[in-house]
């Protein structure tokens, strides 16, 4: 088999960053509305200081199943070469993103009742 090589001008195949995540497709919005409450993403001064203003973000979900959801996150450029002179500063923002979202899903996760153990417990001898 041979690599197959593109055309001189074609372009790639768009990535749409994504993460599947453990929450139920009717409340994922309200999930990530509280991952993003605090952050800069939704702060307007800090979103003219990083050039998010620049950008639109798209928000997609999508069912999974009963308890998971697919949150994917497409960034477009609202001034036309945005894309290409912000690009750090966009790949840094998208990042920021899905790190307010684990974060979130840790939070979740600490607060979570675990069930109890069948009685073995780890104990420290100090």
């Amino acid at each position: 088999m041979e690599p197959q090589k593109r055309p001189k001008k074609a372009v790639a195949p768009r990535h749409i960053p994504q993460v599947v995540v453990p929450v139920p497709f009717d409340e994922v919005r309200d999930f990530v509305r509280q991952a993003l409450k605090g952050t800069s993403l939704v702060d307007p001064i800090a979103q003219v200081a990083t050039g998010w203003v620049l950008f639109e973000p798209h928000l997609r979900f999508t069912a999974i199943d009963a308890t998971h959801s697919r949150i994917e996150l497409d960034v477009v450029g609202r001034v036309r070469g945005a894309e290409a002179l912000l690009f750090t500063r966009r790949v840094g923002e998208i990042d920021r993103f899905f790190v307010a979202i684990q974060d979130e899903l840790d939070r979740r996760e600490r607060w979570r009742p675990h069930p109890p153990t069948d009685g073995l417990s780890v104990e420290s001898t100090d």
